[in-house]
């Protein structure tokens, strides 16, 4: 694997020109962490609520097609792995923003048909910035709504930084990548409160990007590809 760190779902991917929907996509955005900035900045402290997280797990990516030239297979995907770190802060007693970087990569199972036909060995890996804002459920007093057991709901908007798809054929290497991509999340899980500043949380959550058009790094040749899947993260938080 090559390094690569580096408003609904079908709605984000109008067949709308790639440059006009990635700035639109950006200004939704900026709009929106502009409002958060501002309810944030009422707090007494900037460090009132911000915690600092760690975590790590299995992903899923689900089988989709691989299309090229006019011809399509069908790819399939080992389990694969995630890990990442996020900061977030409270901005009130039960909603809260964070900011999180992660990378996730699966391997090529196999390919049914197509451009990528035959390929004996590869896999399919992205690293993503998303900006995600946080419902957790808690008692009138904000204490846990199961004893120290609190359940939380969100979702979330940001990009895939680089998508990168690496395999062999007929012995040949070939990547396609591209950066940037728009993409969407929903996440759900518990949390276990430790004491005050320590708490461990269980999250599963669904990650959508569509249909990627990654080019070639030999010939700029398009590969279009599916990225979706499911991810079960475990994960450590420390609150200020």
């Amino acid at each position: 694997m090559k390094t690569i760190v580096s408003a609904g779902l079908a709605g984000l991917y109008h067949p709308a020109p790639a440059g006009r929907l990635r700035r639109a996509y950006l200004a939704a955005l900026i709009s929106l962490l502009a409002s958060t900035a501002a309810a944030s900045a009422q707090a007494q402290s900037w460090t009132d609520g911000l915690y600092v997280e760690v975590f790590g797990g299995l992903h899923g990516l689900a089988d989709g097609d691989l299309k090229q030239g006019g011809k399509t297979g069908k790819g399939s995907y080992s389990g694969g792995q995630i890990f990442g770190a996020s900061v977030g802060k409270k901005l009130t007693q039960n909603w809260s923003v964070e900011t999180e970087f992660f990378y996730r990569s699966n391997d090529i199972d196999s390919v049914s048909s197509g451009p990528l036909a035959g390929s004996t060995e590869g896999d399919y890996a992205s690293t993503n910035l998303m900006f995600n804002g946080v419902y957790t459920f808690t008692q009138e007093d904000g204490s846990g709504l199961w004893g120290k057991f609190t359940p939380f709901v969100g979702a979330g908007l940001g990009f895939l930084e680089e998508a990168d798809i690496d395999t062999k054929v007929g012995g040949v290497e070939r990547q396609y990548s591209d950066t940037w991509i728009p993409a969407v999340q929903l996440l759900a899980g518990v949390t276990y409160e430790v004491n005050a500043t320590w708490s461990v949380f269980v999250e599963t959550r669904y990650h959508y990007a569509g249909e990627l058009e990654l080019k070639s790094s030999k010939d700029n040749t398009v590969l279009k590809a599916n990225y979706d899947g499911f991810s079960g993260i475990v994960g450590v938080r420390y609150s200020f």
